[in-house]
């Protein structure tokens, strides 16, 4: 598994739209569709649908 990297501004938006955190999230892999986060306290995982603006899975 790749090392976490910080959200950039945008990504931060994109979660506050969402509901969650910024502070609590890292950005684990993002491509054209899709962001994936981690959480920094916990190893909880999400994928963000970026067109959609929507949480389409989650794994723990």
């Amino acid at each position: 598994m790749k090392q976490p990297k910080k959200l950039t501004l945008s990504q931060k938006k994109l979660l506050v739209d969402l509901g969650l955190s910024p502070k609590e999230w890292m950005n684990l892999f993002e491509d054209d569709l899709y962001l994936h986060i981690v959480k920094k306290d916990s190893s909880d995982r999400k994928i963000i649908d970026k067109e959609e603006r929507v949480i389409v899975g989650e794994a723990d």
